[in-house]
Formats: C-alpha cells, structure tokens, sequence
C-alpha cells in the first residue's frame, strides 16, 4: 500500500515539474520574441546611448569641478623685475611669505612656464 502511495506521488510530481518546465519554456520563446522585434531593439539601443549620454556628461561635470578647485587654488604673485601678476600653484608658491623668492628666479621661471603653456595650447 506504502510503495502505490510513494509511485503515485512520484507519478504526480514528474507530471507537475514536466508542465511547469514547457510552461516557463513557452514563457522563454515568447519573451525572447518580444525582445527581437525592431523596436525592442531600438529602445534598448536608445537607452544604451542615453546611459553613455549621462556618464560623459558626469565626467564632464566631474572635470569642470577639478578645473574650477584647482584654479581656486593658485594665488596671485606680483613679479617685481617684470611688473606683471603671476598666477602661482601652491607647489610653486616660496616656503615663508617673507623671504623674497617669489621676486626672484622663481617668479620669472613660473612666469616663462606659463607663457609658454599659453603658447603651446
């Protein structure tokens, strides 16, 4: 009686495991058509193209702020042999305030290097 109630079960459960199998195969194919007709394929290149859209424009975005810190921080330095304002980097800026470097070789170095960034861009 146990081993009829065991393969009864058994037969019950292939069949329901085999009809939900060529169920969710017949669900597969069908979504698998609905992704392959032009305008599937069209909207997903559309979103493809706005994703990249949105991560150049981020990069962008992401450049302009480092240019505008940057900027922020190089400090103006009057050149005392030429007369002219230097716009100094903090790597470039002397070491004490009170000693006069930035009149100096260092100035007209940093102000040659800038004229010829100008030149060269």
């Amino acid at each position: 009686m146990k081993s009829r109630y065991v393969f009864t079960a058994g037969v019950a459960l292939g069949v329901a495991a085999t009809r939900r199998t060529r169920r969710a195969k017949v669900a597969a194919r069908e979504a698998l058509k609905a992704t392959l007709t032009p305008s599937a394929i069209a909207a997903d290149l559309a979103d493809a193209v706005a994703e990249i859209g949105n991560a150049v424009g981020s990069f962008a975005s992401d450049v302009r702020q480092g240019a505008a810190n940057r900027r922020a921080s190089y400090r103006p330095v009057i050149d005392n042999a030429a007369g002219s304002v230097l716009m100094l980097s903090p790597e470039q800026m002397p070491a004490s305030p009170s000693t006069s470097a930035p009149f100096g070789a260092d100035a007209r170095d940093a102000a040659a290097a800038q004229r010829q960034d100008r030149r060269s861009a």
